[in-house]
């Protein structure tokens, strides 16, 4: 049960921006996403849990629409006195969804693992943010394999670079939370996004010494 949970927990994404959509036409905003649920926020009660909702939203030019069961809100208040208003946070799992929006799901979730691994790169090493960046490595000749099967992932810790056909090989030096998050997009992400997350795994350990730190100048 708590393998389960922490798949779970590692394939939901906060949005970097609230994405505007709708339930049964109540507008509401996108907060998170995973492939098994989501999390909206919106102004108006959403009726009580275990009823079942129509979600409709778009991303990246591609509608969305799946069928979920409300598990639970709750609503804070926002502002002060008089100007004070509710707003309402609320989950849903997924029940019903198409096989296409689910594909639009897994690239959503890559889209925005990606994106956080590289602001946190760049925030920690002072570079600019960049979707296909390679990894700052320490020592060249210690590397871990991570290989993905029967739905677990298995480490390996080798001096041969080279990378699984079912996963990837970083430096040894990567952090925890980076390997979580990699092997959270590789398990969201069709083989295009794999083939990109092997790509920079690659490169972070072309170089015994790593790639050489640049830092931003507007």
């Amino acid at each position: 049960m708590a393998g389960s949970t922490d798949r779970r927990r590692l394939q939901r994404v906060k949005l970097i921006d609230p994405l505007p959509g709708n339930i049964d036409g109540q507008r509401v905003f996108i907060v998170d996403v995973s492939r098994h649920g989501l999390r909206v926020a919106h102004q108006e009660s959403l009726g009580p849990q275990g009823e079942r909702r129509r979600i409709e939203f778009e991303w990246d030019g591609h509608h969305v629409a799946v069928e979920g069961t409300l598990t639970h809100s709750r609503v804070q208040r926002v502002g002060v006195a008089s100007y004070a208003r509710s707003i309402y946070h609320s989950g849903f799992t997924i029940a019903t969804i198409s096989t296409r929006a689910e594909q639009v799901l897994r690239e959503m979730i890559a889209w925005h693992v990606e994106r956080a691994l590289d602001e946190q790169k760049a925030n920690a090493r002072g570079i600019p943010a960049i979707a296909a960046m390679s990894f700052q490595t320490g020592r060249g000749t210690e590397y871990v394999r991570h290989v993905f099967g029967s739905g677990k992932w298995h480490e390996v810790h080798t001096t041969e670079p080279r990378q699984p056909a079912n996963g990837f090989t970083i430096s040894a030096a990567e952090s925890e939370q980076e390997v979580l998050m990699l092997r959270s997009a590789w398990e969201a992400g069709d083989n295009s996004a794999r083939k990109i997350i092997q790509k920079m795994a690659e490169l972070s350990i072309s170089r015994a010494e790593g790639v050489p730190t640049r830092r931003y100048t507007p």
